[in-house]
């Protein structure tokens, strides 16, 4: 297997929170949520990331960055918003990765810039990627829930650790004891659900590409249609192009939605880290 890449996706315009996600101070150091990510990669010796965020944050994120400097490790930045065609609005997280795809050679780790996935999510990851097949990294719901409002979820369909299906579940909320969605029904605590990291082989990341290049055929002049990477990765699946391995963490899932998980969040990760 060629070397893997790790890509972290931080182009999100952060519409509910008000403000970009990707560069609020969450640890008790100030670090952001990409510091996290690139210090882990750092441990499990990936050499390479490409970090794909919005021209108009690349001074930020270029300021930030300057801490690696003298660490070798080859950090990049690839901008979402100029990769064709143009639009205010992010493309979605499969145009993401693909944005990203020139500067790669081999297979990649995929994830958010404003979530904490735990101190072990990378190193997971790579021991249960066998570069053949993708690879998803699975949370427990109970580790992903707020202590309040509510979140959407991709629930998983797991057999013998494949993945059969992933199903966007809406307004989950802790209410009563009991964890529900929007349609009222019960789900297990226990019940995996993906929080967007993905471990992609070569072979499915040529598939992205040709996923692409259709969707755009159809869709370049709207405003509101994305390019998902969940959805793109189920065609995949659905149409015997690819195996999916699930990945089962025991970790908590730390991230901001709205600005009252700030504090939440910044009292999380001092405890891990302080």
């Amino acid at each position: 297997m060629n070397e893997v890449s790790l890509v972290i996706m931080a182009a999100g315009l952060g519409s509910r929170f008000g403000a970009p996600k990707q560069l609020v101070p969450v640890g008790p150091k100030n670090e952001i949520f990409l510091d996290y990510a690139i210090e882990e990669a750092i441990e499990v010796e990936i050499k390479k990331v490409l970090i794909v965020t919005r021209s108009d944050l690349n001074e930020q994120v270029k300021k930030h960055l300057l801490q690696y400097k003298e660490i070798d490790l080859d950090i990049e930045i690839v901008n979402q918003d100029t990769f064709q065609p143009k639009r205010e609005k992010p493309w979605g997280t499969g145009h993401a990765v693909v944005a990203a795809l020139d500067k790669t050679d081999g297979p990649i780790i995929v994830m958010n810039a404003d979530d904490y996935y735990g101190p072990t999510a990378l190193k997971q990851v790579l021991a249960g990627f066998n570069g053949e097949n993708a690879a998803i990294l699975a949370f427990q719901l109970k580790n992903t829930l707020p202590e309040s409002g509510t979140v959407s979820r991709g629930i998983l369909s797991v057999e013998n650790k494949k993945l059969l299906g992933i199903k966007e579940t809406h307004e989950i909320r802790n209410e009563e004891n009991l964890i529900r969605s929007r349609e009222q029904e019960c789900i297990s605590s226990e019940t995996y659900v993906s929080m967007n990291l993905w471990a992609l082989p070569s072979k499915s990341l040529k598939l992205l590409k040709e996923q692409w290049r259709i969707f755009i055929e159809s869709n370049s002049l709207e405003e509101e249609s994305e390019f998902l990477l969940p959805l793109a990765m189920e065609e995949q699946r659905l149409n015997n192009q690819i195996e999916i391995d699930v990945i089962e963490s025991s970790e908590s899932w730390i991230g901001v939605t709205n600005p009252e998980d700030l504090k939440t969040a910044r009292s999380a990760l001092a405890r891990i880290y302080e």
